[in-house]
């Protein structure tokens, strides 16, 4: 009795430029899959936007804005790498200037990192040191920077950003806002009385 055996032929790859003409359109079929992946994920009901709210939910209960590893075991994300966590927490506290400058890009993003890089870099750019011209020109510069996106949210987001990146206490910060503020508004009314 003899068996035979079916042998499956491979077809081989003769040359180089055949080589990276299957490489390139694997890249590009890669590339867009990972774009539309981000896209997904960066919607309000998806992961990113709903990770970054839990994480923004979490700091503000936890003492000193540190999560502890036990609550994150009870919430369920312990398991959710810690960049990962990080950067949905930026992506929900910058939602707004987030999407407004995915929409201004002619670039899609493919990750998180990659915006929040990219929108980084942005700023650095636009906030850089003025080492050229007169006073004409760094009169013009700082009315430029009061007319751009800063605001009250921005500015807020910031100051946690902030204090959680140096362990600050969030109370104090808040309660030296307020001393600050009250006793700018003091001088001012001091000032006008006068």
């Amino acid at each position: 009795m003899t068996t035979s055996t079916a042998v499956a032929i491979i077809p081989s790859i003769d040359t180089l430029e055949s080589e990276g003409l299957a490489l390139a359109k694997m890249y590009k079929t890669e590339v867009s899959s990972e774009k539309r992946r981000f896209t997904q994920s960066i919607k309000m009901d998806q992961l990113s936007y709903r990770l970054g709210k839990l994480m923004a939910t979490l700091s503000a209960e936890a003492e000193g804005g540190r999560i502890s590893s036990a609550r994150l075991k009870e919430v369920g994300i312990a398991n959710i790498d810690r960049r990962r966590r990080s950067e949905a927490l930026w992506f929900y506290q910058n939602y707004d200037n987030a999407l407004a400058f995915i929409k201004a890009s002619k670039k899609g993003f493919t990750s998180l990192t990659a915006l929040q890089l990219a929108m980084k870099k942005a700023d650095e750019s636009n906030v850089g040191p003025n080492t050229e011209g007169g006073d004409d020109e760094e009169e013009t510069s700082t009315e430029d920077n009061t007319s751009s996106n800063v605001n009250a949210e921005s500015i807020v987001a910031n100051v946690l950003a902030t204090a959680k990146k140096y362990n600050v206490d969030l109370q104090q910060v808040v309660e030296m806002l307020i001393d600050s503020a009250t006793s700018t508004d003091n001088s001012v009314a001091e000032s006008e009385v006068a």
